[in-house]
Parts: C-alpha cells; sequence; structure tokens
C-alpha cells in the first residue's frame, strides 16, 4: 500500500488554508455598484459619482500597490478603530484630512447586492475580506454595541464594540455629508 510523503500532506494542507472561495453573482439582479458608478484617483482612493463619498479602496492594513490591495487587512475592536482613524487624520504632515468611519446608510452604498462571499465590486474595492466593517454609528440605548456591515452576506448588526471587525475609511464630499443622521426618538409612529 502507497501512502503520500509527510512533505506531500503538509503542502497540501497548506495549500488548501490559502485558497479563497471566489466571490459569486447572481447574473439575474442588475449591479447595484456598476464600475462606472466611480471615479478612479490615482491614490488608491474612488469617488463615488452618486452619493460624492471618497472611500479608501483597501482596508485599514491593506496598502494601495498601483493595482490591487495588498496584505492583510486589520480587525480593530471598535475603540481601536476610532483611535486608528484619529491617529491617521493627525499624522498628515500639516495636512488636514478628515476620514472617518461611515454611518450604516453609507458604507451599505457600496455593498453589492448582486454578489456575496464578499458583497461588495471588487473591481473597484479588490481583495475585500468577506467579514464585518464597522460603521461609525453606535446602537440607541445600549453603549457596549455599535453597527457593523456584514461584506459576506450583507446584513447590518449590532455588534459589541469589543468584538473585532474591519473598517474602510471616508472622506465626505465637497457638499458635506450624503446621509444626515437624525434623531429618531421623537418620530411620531
Amino acid at each position: 500500500m502507497h501512502f503520500p510523503s509527510l512533505g506531500v500532506l503538509l503542502l497540501a494542507s497548506l495549500f488548501t488554508v490559502t485558497v479563497q472561495a471566489d466571490q459569486t453573482c447572481r447574473s439575474n439582479l442588475e449591479e447595484s455598484t456598476p464600475t462606472s458608478r466611480f471615479v478612479f484617483n490615482d491614490n488608491g482612493t474612488v469617488t463615488d459619482k452618486e452619493t460624492k463619498i471618497t472611500w479608501m479602496r483597501c482596508a485599514m492594513g491593506q496598502k494601495w500597490d498601483g493595482k490591487t490591495c495588498t496584505g492583510n487587512a486589520q480587525s480593530y475592536s471598535w475603540q481601536q478603530a476610532r483611535d486608528a482613524v484619529a491617529e491617521l487624520n493627525s499624522d498628515t504632515f500639516g495636512e488636514p484630512t478628515k476620514w472617518r468611519l461611515p454611518y450604516v446608510p453609507e458604507l451599505a452604498s457600496i455593498t453589492e447586492r448582486k454578489c456575496f462571499e464578499p458583497r461588495v465590486n471588487l473591481t473597484v474595492f479588490p481583495a475585500t475580506p468577506s467579514k464585518a466593517f464597522w460603521t461609525g454609528m453606535e446602537r440607541k440605548g445600549d453603549t457596549e454595541k455599535a453597527y457593523a456591515i456584514d461584506f459576506g452576506g450583507g446584513s447590518v448588526m449590532p455588534s459589541k464594540k469589543s468584538n473585532a471587525a474591519y473598517i474602510r475609511l471616508m472622506l465626505d464630499g465637497p457638499d458635506g455629508k450624503w446621509w444626515q443622521m437624525k434623531d429618531m426618538s421623537n418620530k411620531k409612529h
């Protein structure tokens, strides 16, 4: 009886760990984030023509190499994510920047409803993990939770702030915020 060598088994197990599943897209649905909706900037960002938001093409921790996002996205607790944004905004050599965590509707605006695993246009946002991404919105009435969007399946969920999630940062457009958070407590039913 012939058994594979230990080296072959180790190589095969290493290979299966690093293989990533392909994105699945449904052909019967229209694209919600067509590539033509974005202006590709030279600095690793894109500007959404519809919302006027400028997005980092890569998740924090990844680097733009001129063609794609390389390296590994870094996960953060919600407070660590806020601290990372503050550090990035202060480390600009005199040029003020206003990167921030997006609100739920802003981050949801770049989810691709036609595709999942990840639920994003990979031409616009390459190498996006199929994982949860933090938003800047806390859950009202629960100071222990903030909202995240799962870029695997696309669901929005409140998550404990101590949990780890990825972040994709944005800059408001020239006319200010595309979406304004309103106080819903005075809303009549």
